[in-house]
């Protein structure tokens, strides 16, 4: 039988919440939300420091267990409520491909588009994430030929980095390559992803 989620949210709509929103709707996981508002610094409350100590959002808990950072939440839900489906199994050869693009995510992408966009680009040779257009080419690499970076299967690293993939699009911190339109295209084109967004980016 499969474990029984106990879930809570701990969320701000316009930020990088969208991510672990997304990922619960993949799931069908019914969850808690704790919403902040993020321009009052509710965040940055005594309690929410105990759970994740860096006064950021998104985090969950499930159970006593505290999740923080994305690619984490993604591939832990993924892996105790979605095995076989939105996880290659532990001995599936796919599985390290399916890490890699999950923890790029955040560890490169996110990083170099940002340092890229604001004119603070650091040496490639001294940074994890490397240079910017090396960082573009992997990525058009990545979903090529698709649909998926698992090729037909869609995993929750397509949530992880097609997350930022998508809002580095929308924000023009990425270049609009066919490839990479493409592939955000059958993205958005999701229920999930229509569903969090909502949540997410609600409306004016």
């Amino acid at each position: 039988m499969p474990p029984t989620p106990d879930i809570t949210l701990y969320a701000s709509p316009f930020s990088r919440s969208f991510t672990a929103w997304w990922m619960l709707e993949e799931l069908g996981l019914p969850h808690r939300l704790v919403s902040f508002d993020l321009r009052k610094g509710e965040q940055k409350d005594a309690a929410y420091l105990a759970i994740n100590p860096m006064g950021k959002v998104p985090a969950i808990t499930d159970g006593s267990v505290v999740v923080t950072e994305n690619p984490a939440i993604c591939l832990y839900l993924a892996d105790r409520y979605g095995p076989g489906g939105l996880a290659p199994a532990f001995d599936d050869p796919a599985r390290g491909t399916y890490l890699r693009w999950a923890v790029f995510s955040t560890s490169v992408l996110e990083p170099a588009v940002h340092s890229h966009a604001t004119a603070k680009a650091a040496d490639a040779f001294g940074v994890g994430w490397g240079d910017f257009d090396a960082v573009r080419q992997a990525l058009d690499q990545a979903v090529t030929p698709g649909p998926w970076l698992l090729g037909d299967r869609f995993t929750a690293a397509d949530v992880a980095l097609g997350a930022n993939i998508s809002v580095a699009l929308f924000n023009k911190m990425l270049p609009a390559t066919p490839t990479l339109v493409a592939y955000n295209d059958r993205l958005t084109a999701r229920p999930a992803y229509k569903a969090a967004a909502a949540q997410a980016w609600p409306a004016a």
